[in-house]
Formats: structure tokens, C-alpha cells, sequence
């Protein structure tokens, strides 16, 4: 259950990170500067989180990880967000809870749970009820990018419990932060870092580094530790949820009656795959 409670934090701020990141896409913020910048605030608070870990060694596999959870997925999913709606992006990365427990299952070479991934299927279809609304598409490779992130999410989520035979948790991460960071500077040269140069796009750049960066990352890795990729991604459709309600309260959007269905659909899956 502890683990599940990191998971479960993890998605909440990562709840906020999609409104944050709506907001500052719209308002004209270059995805790749963000991206860099955010991480480059994040890696020193890992670092500072973890006490300074020594490198203990798994470069290649700690720079795979960067890669994939750090680098691609955010790179992926930002530049997805100029062409398709949030919603559209937050509903791809649900589809990471039935995609992670499938390669996790090739990979054990095993069947999946049956229930569980009905379980992860029902979740995912009421995270659609629950977007339903605000799903628009601008052009098809919006959702190719955010199909990409979300395999790049999922394959990292499996992998990342390999490396903790090395490391703890929130040091792998912060290690990982940091061959993340590596592998997105070649693109700075094509980044807009004006787009930056606010005092409120700063702040808020600072506060995704902080919370859905160093301290969501953190947390996730302790979740993956102690409950598993599968159970870890299982929480993921709760993401939607959490925006659509903090929508609901902070920004005064109205709630329909498919919302609300959608969201006691993808909430009951949630709990059947959790515990499948």
C-alpha cells in the first residue's frame, strides 16, 4: 500500500504539471527550452534530495533511463501539446497503464492478469469519458509524439527496477535527472529561450522542476521499488481525473454527467488493476 501512495502522489502532481504546461504552451513558451530548463533545476534538487550519491557505476543503463524517462518522454510529450489538446496528451500517457503491464508481462515471459489489465482497459475508457470534452486534434503528429511518450514512459517503468541493485530510488533518479539533462542539450540550439524571459514563466517553469519534476520522480521510483511497474502504472488513469477535477475547482470549468461517469469508471478500474 505504501507503494501505491507514492504512485499516487506522483500522479497528483503530475496532475498539475498538465495545467501548467497547457497554460504555458498556449501563452506561447517553446516546449524544448522548458524541458531543458525544468530539468535543469530539478537535477541539482534530486542530487540535493539523494545526499549527493556516489556514482556507483551503469552508465550505459543509466543513460538508457535518462533517455526514456527524462529526455524522450518529456521532449515527446511537450512538442505534442502544439498540436494537440492536453487532454488528447493526458489521455495517451493513461494508455501507459495497460501498455507497462504487457511488457512487463513479454519481458517475464508470462500471460498478463486477466483481471488487471481489464481492470487498466476500464480505467483507461473512463479517462476518455472523462477528456471526452476537451479532446481536439490540430495534426496528426500530435498524436504520434504523445503515442511515443507514452511507450517511452512505459518501457522506462519497467526497466527502471533493474538499476536499484546499484542504487536506491530517488539516487537513481537523481542520476538519471542528470544523463536525462545530457541527452536533451544538443537540442538547445533549436530552442527558443526567450519565450522564457518572464518572471511568471520562470516561477512556474520552477515549480514543475520542483514538484512534478524532483519530487514526482522521486516518489515515482520508490513506488516502482516497492510495488512494482505493474501496480505503479496502474494508478496513472487517475491522472485525467485529477486535472478534470482541479479544472473544476480552480478554473470554474463545469463538470458534465458523461465527466462524472467517467470518472466513477475509471476510479473503480483503477482500484480492480491496482489490486489484480
Amino acid at each position: 500500500m505504501r507503494g501505491i501512495s507514492y504512485a499516487l502522489f506522483s500522479v497528483a502532481a503530475w496532475s498539475t504539471n498538465y495545467l501548467v504546461g497547457r497554460f504555458l504552451v498556449a501563452g506561447g513558451v517553446d516546449p524544448v527550452a522548458m524541458s531543458i530548463l525544468r530539468f535543469a533545476i530539478a537535477t541539482p534538487l534530486l542530487f540535493l534530495m539523494a545526499r549527493f550519491p556516489p556514482y556507483r557505476g551503469a552508465a550505459r543503463r543509466l543513460a538508457l533511463l535518462g533517455l526514456l524517462g527524462v529526455a524522450g518522454f518529456n521532449l515527446l510529450l511537450y512538442s505534442s501539446l502544439a498540436y494537440v489538446t492536453a487532454a488528447v496528451a493526458s489521455l495517451f500517457v493513461v494508455l501507459a497503464s495497460p501498455t507497462t503491464q504487457l511488457l512487463e508481462a513479454a519481458l517475464a515471459r508470462r500471460r498478463p492478469g486477466g483481471v488487471a489489465l481489464l481492470g487498466s482497459l476500464a480505467a483507461v475508457a473512463g479517462a476518455y469519458l472523462t477528456l471526452e470534452p476537451y479532446l481536439a486534434v490540430r495534426s496528426y503528429l500530435g498524436p504520434l509524439l504523445a503515442a511515443l511518450a507514452t511507450l517511452s514512459w512505459a518501457v522506462y517503468t519497467v526497466l527502471v527496477r533493474g538499476i536499484y541493485r546499484l542504487y536506491s530510488p530517488i539516487e537513481a533518479m537523481a542520476w538519471i535527472s542528470l544523463f536525462g539533462l545530457a541527452a536533451m542539450s544538443p537540442t538547445a540550439a533549436a530552442s527558443k529561450p526567450a519565450t522564457l524571459a518572464h518572471p511568471l514563466v520562470i516561477a512556474l517553469v520552477a515549480y514543475v522542476a520542483a514538484v512534478p519534476g524532483a519530487l514526482a520522480y522521486a516518489a515515482w521510483n520508490v513506488a516502482v521499488q516497492k510495488a512494482g511497474p505493474r501496480r505503479s502504472a496502474a494508478v496513472l488513469p487517475l491522472m485525467p481525473v485529477l486535472t478534470t477535477l482541479l479544472s473544476y475547482l480552480l478554473l470554474g470549468e463545469a463538470l458534465t454527467a458523461t465527466q462524472l461517469i467517467g470518472i466513477a469508471v475509471a476510479v473503480a478500474g483503477v482500484y480492480i488493476s491496482a489490486r489484480g
